[in-house]
């Protein structure tokens, strides 16, 4: 993909959102590029996003209303314990 076609689909994407967060998220990363710093990662930590990008691909996790419900579950149970 050309630069001038990565500048076209930002400006399409940015001019048709609606998305506050989003559009925030743009704005901080465009507004002062000359501070932009390169993140470097240890082989350990590039190791374990691709072994999360892979439990994803193969359907190994679980969605917030499933981690929120377990969650609920787990603290009810320990509130029984504790009293």
């Amino acid at each position: 993909m050309s630069t001038a076609e990565v500048k076209r689909k930002l400006i399409s994407k940015i001019k048709n959102s609606q998305d506050e967060g989003f559009l925030k998220d743009v704005y901080s990363l465009l507004k002062d590029e000359s501070k932009a710093e390169l993140l470097l990662l240890s082989k350990k930590q590039i190791a374990a996003i691709r072994e999360g990008e892979l439990q994803i691909a193969n359907g190994q996790y679980l969605t917030d209303a499933e981690v929120r419900k377990r969650t609920s579950q787990w603290l009810s149970l320990f509130n029984h314990i504790d009293r």
